[in-house]
């Protein structure tokens, strides 16, 4: 009982602990919850063994379940993981189909059943729900079942009373389905929030009824809902450069580090010069931020002045992460900064989205390197 008052009372911390935001790096994880044991658990000996045949479902109250994790978040939606899981349940009653037997009922019969797995998990995050990551998995692993039961009753037979004890634990072949949301409310630190349906191939266990040592089939299947936590173990993510823009004489806004294109030594009657500019982005990330709408702004209004003809908007990465994963990043990068022109004045006809991932580097770097000068977004606005 003293176990079971403090597995129930971190439930409860747990589920009222912040919350954590994954990125790319090792990570740990804990979580205590709620354990059931669905309906369809049946135990049998219809070997032959002891006093009679039978086949019969077992009731059980909601049960604790614990479980400690460590795992890799990848570069994107992947993670991978080892579990370590910890759930037990007191039977409530049997129920029993046999000559002249009808079970052994509540307050009959006491113990439980318990479930030591360690589990392989592999897990997909869809990252475009904002502090909130909604994700579904799958692992495979071993589990130990332990059952630790036994009961009496009198059913008015020669065997009268009859027992039942039922102690033994095997090792087998266990496999779960996940599906969880994780609650960014600080950086590197979540809550999660899952569900488990955690099973077991039936398996052969030894036991005794009436005194005869008899062999038991039984199944194992639970329905678990977790709330844990889940911690980046890994540095935090690079936080992106503050870039200071300057005006140069053609409209155009370039970093203060960098030269502003020649001015023309003399007054020709050509076409308006293009206006250039770049938008620069966080690790990891597609949203603007206070500067870059600013920016955005300031260009358009400018711009607006004069008739635009074109406006071409390129999205590029640095090459950290995989390739295809960079080239979707640089295609949400463009179509952030054409979202934004539009809502500032500039005619969506007029705008072409180009993306080229990690294949268009301002600054040229190795594979995997993070470099804030690769992550933008680069805009030219011609005039008729």
């Amino acid at each position: 009982m003293r176990l079971k008052m403090t597995l129930l009372a971190a439930v409860s911390v747990v589920a009222f602990a912040p919350a954590a935001q994954a990125y790319e790096g090792l990570y740990g994880a804990i979580g205590a919850g709620l354990s059931y044991m669905q309906d369809d658990r049946d135990i049998n000996n219809e070997s032959g063994s002891g006093p009679f045949v039978f086949d019969t479902g077992v009731d059980y109250d909601p049960g604790i379940g614990v479980y400690a994790a460590i795992g890799y978040d990848y570069q994107g939606p992947l993670r991978g993981e080892i579990e370590f899981s910890y759930r037990a349940n007191d039977i409530v009653d049997i129920d029993m189909d046999g000559p002249g037997f009808s079970g052994i009922p509540e307050g009959s019969i006491s113990g439980d059943t318990t479930s030591l797995a360690i589990m392989f998990n592999a897990l997909y995050d869809f990252e475009s729900f904002g502090a909130v990551t909604p994700y579904i998995g799958a692992g495979i692993g071993v589990a130990n079942i332990d059952h630790d039961i036994s009961g009496s009753v009198s059913p008015g037979l020669p065997t009268d009373p009859l027992s039942f004890d039922y102690a033994s634990s095997e090792w087998g072949l266990a496999y779960q389905a996940i599906a969880g949301l994780g609650f960014a409310l600080a950086e590197g630190l979540d809550l999660d929030i899952s569900y488990r349906y955690f099973s077991t191939k039936k398996d052969t266990y030894s036991g005794v009824i009436s005194g005869v040592a008899s062999e038991f089939e039984a199944a194992y299947n639970t329905h678990t809902l977790f709330a844990g936590l889940r911690w980046s173990l890994g540095s935090a993510p690079e936080a992106a450069p503050v870039v200071e823009y300057k005006d140069c004489w053609d409209g155009s806004s370039v970093p203060v580090s960098a030269s502003c294109p020649p001015a023309p030594v003399e007054d020709t009657a050509a076409d308006l010069d293009p206006i250039q500019f770049t938008v620069y982005f966080d690790y990891d990330k597609s949203n603007l931020t206070p500067q870059a709408s600013t920016l955005v702004q300031e260009a358009a209004s400018r711009a607006l002045e004069n008739d635009i003809e074109t406006v071409v908007v390129a999205g590029n990465t640095d090459t950290s992460g995989g390739s295809a994963y960079n080239q979707a990043l640089s295609e949400r990068r463009a179509r952030v900064v054409r979202d934004a022109l539009i809502a500032n004045g500039v005619a969506a006809s007029a705008i072409r989205v180009e993306a080229f991932g990690e294949t268009n580097l301002a600054k040229p770097t190795a594979d995997g390197v993070r470099e804030p000068l690769n992550r933008r977004s680069d805009v030219v606005i011609s005039f008729e």
